[in-house]
């Protein structure tokens, strides 16, 4: 357990007559573990697989749930039940501060069983040896964060340096490990804390390669607006990159800038910190990768110190002689694998939002599209001669009907009308509501019109508010017609299957429905796609074969034979 070198690998070569030893034996053993275990460290990383959620049982106990971790050597921690603990019990508690909070970490242990008679003893020595050893776990806590993050995949492209931790209080600076030339970038300030009292602070940083404004200095002040709540905030501070490739740009803190108040009690005991950055002229994403694969193995072989699992950050407070837990902070350095099946389902899950963006990509240009080739307003005007000599209030005379020449369909009529003068060059035009003229030339009158659409015409309605003598009255007409005619959307037909990926026993039937969408033929076709996947019927009735396996069930649409779906249903032997 003690030695976590894996290389070189070295296995037993047998051969008739050889005479087998205990270390041929154990040759054997820590060949396989160490091929099996470099394998786990180099392809899935460390950190939890699935389960072990850390839940509070009560004001004083924790529980850590059924799950599979693997550490940093590759080797795998199972608990194969809940582990119920008290926090006081714990291995750990009380070698700090007692309130506040503590991580709880898991890491794993072997150890020595089944004691037994050693038949080839020799007299005057131990006559007993273990028979077996057993695999198993320890548990935790620590107020110590973990040596280096070798487990987050956020350790790959940024770099967090520490600038203080006590007092309920952790302040860490995070800056891109891979910088662009003269592109911009962000440090990141992140601050956590536990405590109940009013705190600030500030500090000076030392920029280079790296400019805020024109100035090689960042001045750096945080104050809590909200006194006695705690918790979590970030600061982020916009800096730019020089025009330069091939240097590691720096943010130093100067020295003896650092200056906190918690309270009425001030602290200047800040680590000296500095955040490092390779500039060059690739982008992040490549810089990335040229980094992994050219520093992973050392990287990797190198990490071969003890640490545990973080699994958990607990908050606690003393209440008399007893420890209560405030609250679960649940993976505080995201130590988890994305092992192939959460992997599989991000992926799907991008792609579809991917498609989802072309597609309104797509949308968004033929919108573009058809507000380019929109038309302007066509338009149609003309005039109505009226004879109003005689006409007295409250008479109404009407139009014949008027084509206006801009096809079917509806079409907005604007009137206003004027006293014939013949060819006055100073006549008034009346729109709207004509009576706030009353009196100017001793006629008023209101207009309407009415429109036939299907027929493309419309009639003139003049009523007679005032005449005083006026003889003839000239209604002009004005016709407007929008051209533009948008498309209703075409619905793309799909068929969705339910249930998907279902598990079934040999022999046993299950009824598949499918969901349609943009269309109502429900003529549908099912099928099985593997020989001896078993038969479905045309309801979609399905009957697991007699052998195990993962088979492929199909639907296609009967009026569009190109709208198609399948899902895959699992069968298993019964227990």
């Amino acid at each position: 357990m003690k030695n976590l070198k894996s290389f070189p690998f070295e296995r037993n070569r047998y051969f008739y007559g050889k005479l087998l030893s205990v270390e041929d034996f154990e040759t054997e053993q820590k060949y396989f573990n160490d091929k099996r275990r470099t394998i786990n460290r180099f392809l899935f990383g460390s950190g939890i697989v699935c389960g072990l959620n850390v839940v509070e049982v009560d004001d004083e106990s924790i529980s850590v749930e059924r799950g599979l971790a693997l550490d940093f050597a590759g080797r795998e921690i199972v608990l194969d039940e809940p582990a119920v603990r008290k926090i006081t019990e714990i291995e750990g508690y009380g070698n700090g501060q007692e309130e506040g909070y503590y991580y709880l970490c898991l890491e794993y242990q072997e150890e020595a069983t089944e004691l037994m008679h050693n038949v080839t003893g020799a007299a005057g020595r131990n006559s007993s040896e273990f028979n077996k050893y057993k695999e198993g776990y320890r548990l935790f806590v620590t107020q110590e964060e973990p040596e280096r993050e070798i487990y987050s995949p956020a350790r790959l492209y940024e770099e967090r340096r520490t600038v203080y931790q006590g007092q309920d209080l952790q302040i860490i600076q995070v800056l891109p490990k891979f910088l662009e030339m003269g592109k911009d970038t962000v440090l990141r300030v992140e601050i956590a804390y536990a405590g109940q009292q009013k705190f600030s602070f500030e500090y000076e940083l030392e920029l280079v390669f790296l400019t805020s404004g024109e100035s090689n200095k960042v001045h750096v002040v945080f104050q809590e607006n909200e006194p006695g709540k705690g918790g979590k905030y970030q600061l982020e501070i916009p800096l730019k990159t020089a025009c330069v490739s091939d240097v590691q740009a720096q943010v130093s803190m100067v020295r003896d800038s650092f200056r906190l108040q918690i309270g009425n009690r001030i602290y200047m005991d800040a680590k000296n910190c500095t955040n490092q950055a390779s500039i060059n002229n690739l982008d992040e994403y490549e810089a990335l990768q040229v980094q992994y694969y050219r520093t992973a193995m050392d990287y990797i072989v190198g990490n071969t110190f003890h640490q545990g699992i973080y699994l958990a950050k607990i908050y606690v407070v003393r209440a008399g002689n007893i420890c209560l837990i405030e609250r679960i902070e649940q993976l505080p350095f995201d130590q988890r694998i994305m092992h192939t099946e959460i992997s599989a389902a991000v992926l799907q899950k991008l792609v579809e939002d991917v498609r989802k963006l072309k597609e309104a990509k797509l949308q968004e240009k033929e919108d573009q599209k058809e507000k380019k080739e929109e038309k302007p307003l066509r338009a149609a005007y003309g005039e109505v001669l009226f004879d109003v000599c005689h006409m007295r209030p409250g008479e109404v005379l009407y139009s014949d009907e008027i084509v206006h020449g801009l096809g079917f369909g509806p079409v907005v009529i604007e009137l206003g009308y004027e006293i014939d003068h013949g060819f006055d060059s100073d006549a008034r035009i009346l729109f709207g509501d004509a009576s706030m003229f009353q009196g100017q030339d001793g006629f008023a009158a209101s207009l309407g019109a009415r429109l036939m659409p299907a027929e493309g015409r419309f009639e003139i309605g003049l009523k007679i508010v005032k005449n005083d003598g006026a003889r003839q009255v000239r209604v002009h007409w004005t016709a407007l017609r929008n051209e533009v005619r948008r498309p209703e959307p075409v619905k793309k037909k799909r068929i969705f299957i339910q249930p998907d990926n279902p598990n079934v026993f040999v022999g046993d039937s299950l009824v598949f429905t499918a969901t349609l969408e943009g269309f109502t033929d429900d003529r549908l076709k099912w099928s099985v796609k593997d020989r001896d996947g078993g038969v479905i019927d045309k309801t979609g009735k399905y009957t697991a074969p007699e052998t195990e396996g993962i088979y492929q069930i199909a639907v296609s649409s009967v009026a569009y034979p190109e709208v198609q779906a399948s899902t895959f249903v699992i069968v298993r032997e019964r227990e």
